[in-house]
C-alpha cells in the first residue's frame, strides 16, 4: 500500500508565493508585454531571450538572461496545469490589473465558494509539484 504524502499546506503555499512573486518582479523587469494580454486558454509563452531589448532595462545582460529563465521556468510549470487551475492562479495571483476575489474567481469557474476554496488549495499544491518546491513534513 502507498502512504499518502504528508504536505505542509502552509510552507508549501509560502514557497509557490514567493516563486510568483518573484516571477511578477521578473517579468515587469525584462518583459515588455503584459499579463493582461493573455489568451482564452490561459497560456503564458516562453519568454526570448532575443525579445529582451530594450535600451530602457539596465540590467546586465547574465542577470537578464538569469531573469528570463526564470519567467520560463515559471511559465513552463504553469502550461502544465489544467485550464481550470491555469485560471485560479492567473485570476488570483498574476492580474494585477482587475484584482478579482475569490467569489468572483468561483462564479466564473461555475464552482461554488467552498469547493473554490478546496480546488484553490488542490491547485497550488500541483502548482509546487510542478515547479518542485513541494514542501513535506518531517
Amino acid at each position: 500500500m502507498v502512504e499518502p504524502i504528508n504536505i505542509s499546506w502552509v510552507n508549501t503555499k509560502k514557497a509557490v508565493e514567493q516563486i510568483i512573486s518573484k516571477y511578477v518582479y521578473y517579468s515587469l523587469s525584462v518583459d515588455s508585454s503584459s499579463t493582461s494580454n493573455i489568451g482564452e486558454n490561459f497560456i503564458l509563452e516562453e519568454l526570448s531571450e532575443n525579445g529582451v531589448d530594450n535600451s530602457y532595462i539596465k540590467i546586465d545582460e547574465i542577470e537578464k538572461k538569469k531573469r528570463v529563465e526564470f519567467i520560463n521556468y515559471v511559465r513552463f510549470s504553469f502550461n502544465k496545469l489544467t485550464t481550470d487551475e491555469r485560471k485560479i492562479i492567473y485570476w488570483t495571483y498574476l492580474d494585477k490589473e482587475n484584482n478579482y476575489d475569490d467569489r468572483y474567481i468561483a462564479n466564473s469557474l461555475g464552482f461554488s465558494l467552498g469547493y473554490y476554496y478546496i480546488k484553490k488549495k488542490e491547485t497550488l499544491i500541483r502548482f509546487a509539484y510542478s515547479l518542485g518546491v513541494e514542501q513535506i513534513n518531517e
